[in-house]
C-alpha cells in the first residue's frame, strides 16, 4: 500500500504525453490544411448530403435508416457525427488552428489564413443551412468556454461574408510568412484561384439570404461580376483517390452498405429521360447502383467541387431574374450552366449542345423560375444536393419534388434537429437557440427562408 501510495504522489505528467502526439505549438499550417480540405469536401456527399438527397428525391431509401429517413423520420443521435466529428471537431476546428497558426506574430502566413477563412465560411455556410442558429463567436475557445451560445442564421450569414471579404484582400496581397504549395490539394496555392472562389461562394450564400435582404440579388450579381470563376477547369475541385481509403463518400457508402439506397426511380426515368446525362448518372437497369466505374459521381475518384462553374451560372440566371435584368441575360447564363455541367461530368458535346438550346428557352417557359430550378436540380446531383435542398426550401422549386405520401411530417423536411450530444453537453444554449427558431422539428423553417 505504501508504494502504491508513493507511486501516486509521483508526478507523471511527462508520462501523460503521447510522443507520436505533435501539439498545437509543434503543427504547422501546412500539415494542417490538406486534412481541413479533405474533410470539408467530404461534407458534401456524406451524412448531411445524402440526407438532403433523399429528400430531394435523388434517392430513396429501401432498407434501414435510409428508409426512415425517406419517410421523413429523423432522430437527434443520427446528426450526432455531422455536427461533430465532421464540423465543429472535424474541419471548422482545423480551419481555426490554421487561422491561430496562420494569424500569430510568431509566425504570420496571410495566404494559409485566407484559404482557411474561404474553407470556414464554405463549412459556416454548410452548417447553417442544415441547423440554422449555430454556435461560432463563443464557440472553439476548448476548456475557457464549453458551453458557447449560439449565434443567429443571420449574424451566421453576416459572419460568413466577413470571413470572405478579409479572405479576398489577404489573397490579392503578395504572401507574408510561408507561402502555400502542394499542400493546397485544389489549387496548389494558386491565389487568383481562391479569389475567384470566394467571390462565387460570397454570391451563393447572398443569394440564400435574397428573402431576408432585398439587396441581396445584387449583391450576388457583383459578386459574380467582379471575377467569380471562369470555367470548369478553374473551379475548386478536390479529387479523391482511386483507392477505398481514399474515395468519394458517395462510392463509399454503396461499397459499405449496399443495397440500403437506390437511385429515385422517378428521377432516373422521369426527370433524366432523355437527358444527355442520364447513363452518367445511374445504371437504369440496376437502381442499386449508383456507384460504378461508368458513373460520373459513382467512382472511388469522382471530384467534388466546394462550387461549381455550373452552379455559379445557375446563380447568376437566377438573380439576373431576381433583380429585373433581361430575361434573354438570364437565358444565356442558363445555356451557359447547362453547357458548363455537361462538360463536368463528361457528356457527349453534340447531344450537350442540343439539349442546352433546347431547355434555356426562358421566355417561352410559364414559370421561369420553375424552369431554371429544375435544370439546376439535374445539374447539382451528388455536387449539391444540400444547395438544392436551400434552393426547394426558399422557392418551392423545383416543383417536381413533392411530399413523400403518408411520410411522418406532411411537408418535405425543413432542417435537421440538433444533435442529442450538443442537448446534453449544451442544453441552455440549445434551447435559445430552439426557442429562437420556433421549435426543433424538422417542419419547423429556418429563418433565412421564413416570410
Amino acid at each position: 500500500m505504501l508504494l502504491v501510495i508513493a507511486a501516486g504522489a509521483c508526478d507523471f505528467e511527462d508520462y501523460n504525453v503521447d510522443p507520436t502526439s505533435l501539439s498545437k505549438d509543434q503543427v504547422t499550417v501546412d500539415l494542417i490544411l490538406p486534412k481541413a480540405q479533405v474533410q470539408s469536401v467530404y461534407n458534401l456527399g456524406a451524412t448531411a448530403g445524402r440526407y438532403a438527397g433523399i429528400w430531394m428525391q435523388y434517392f430513396e431509401g429501401v432498407e434501414a435508416q435510409q428508409n426512415a429517413l425517406t419517410n421523413y423520420v429523423l432522430q437527434d443521435t443520427d446528426v450526432n457525427n455531422t455536427w461533430s466529428a465532421q464540423l465543429y471537431t472535424g474541419a471548422m476546428r482545423d480551419c481555426i488552428t490554421i487561422l491561430e497558426v496562420a494569424d500569430s506574430e510568431e509566425n504570420p502566413s496571410s495566404h494559409y489564413s485566407a484559404i482557411a477563412k474561404i474553407l470556414l465560411a464554405q463549412n459556416l455556410g454548410f452548417a447553417t443551412q442544415l441547423w440554422g442558429d449555430i454556435p461560432y463567436t463563443e464557440a472553439f475557445q476548448g476548456v475557457d468556454n464549453l458551453n458557447p451560445a449560439f449565434d443567429s442564421q443571420e449574424q451566421i450569414y453576416a459572419t460568413i461574408q466577413t470571413l470572405l471579404e478579409e479572405a479576398i484582400v489577404q489573397l490579392s496581397a503578395a504572401p507574408t510568412g510561408r507561402p502555400v504549395g502542394a499542400d493546397d490539394l485544389i489549387f496548389g496555392g494558386n491565389a487568383d484561384n481562391w479569389i475567384s472562389t470566394a467571390r462565387a461562394l460570397s454570391a451563393r450564400y447572398y443569394l440564400q439570404t435574397v428573402k431576408r435582404n432585398s439587396g441581396a440579388a445584387q449583391s450576388a450579381l457583383n459578386r459574380i461580376n467582379e471575377g467569380a470563376i471562369t470555367s470548369v477547369a478553374t473551379q475548386p475541385d478536390f479529387n479523391f483517390a482511386e483507392s477505398v481509403n481514399g474515395a468519394n463518400p458517395i462510392f463509399l457508402f454503396e461499397n459499405d452498405r449496399p443495397a440500403t439506397l437506390q437511385v429515385d426511380p422517378t428521377f432516373v426515368d422521369v426527370v433524366m429521360d432523355s437527358d444527355p446525362r442520364q447513363a452518367l448518372y445511374a445504371d437504369a437497369g440496376d437502381l442499386n447502383g449508383f456507384a460504378g466505374d461508368d458513373l460520373y459521381w459513382g467512382r472511388e475518384e469522382s471530384p467534388l467541387p466546394l462550387i461549381s462553374y455550373a452552379e455559379q451560372k445557375f446563380i447568376e440566371a437566377e438573380v439576373l431574374i431576381l433583380t429585373g435584368g433581361s430575361i434573354a441575360d438570364a437565358a444565356t447564363a442558363l445555356e451557359e450552366a447547362i453547357l458548363a455541367n455537361m462538360e463536368q461530368v463528361g457528356a457527349n458535346a453534340t447531344a450537350a449542345a442540343t439539349y442546352a438550346t433546347a431547355n434555356s428557352n426562358l421566355a417561352a417557359e410559364a414559370n421561369p423560375l420553375d424552369k431554371l430550378l429544375t435544370e439546376k436540380y439535374k445539374a447539382l446531383y451528388v455536387q449539391g444536393m444540400v444547395e438544392i435542398w436551400s434552393d426547394f426550401r426558399r422557392t418551392g422549386f423545383p416543383s417536381i419534388i413533392t411530399p413523400q405520401p403518408g411520410a411522418a411530417v406532411s411537408v418535405v423536411p425543413r432542417r435537421l434537429l440538433y444533435p442529442q450530444n450538443e442537448k446534453q453537453a449544451n442544453a441552455e444554449a440549445v434551447q435559445a437557440a430552439v426557442s429562437n427558431q420556433g421549435g426543433d422539428a424538422i417542419d419547423v423553417h429556418l429563418w433565412v427562408n421564413s416570410n
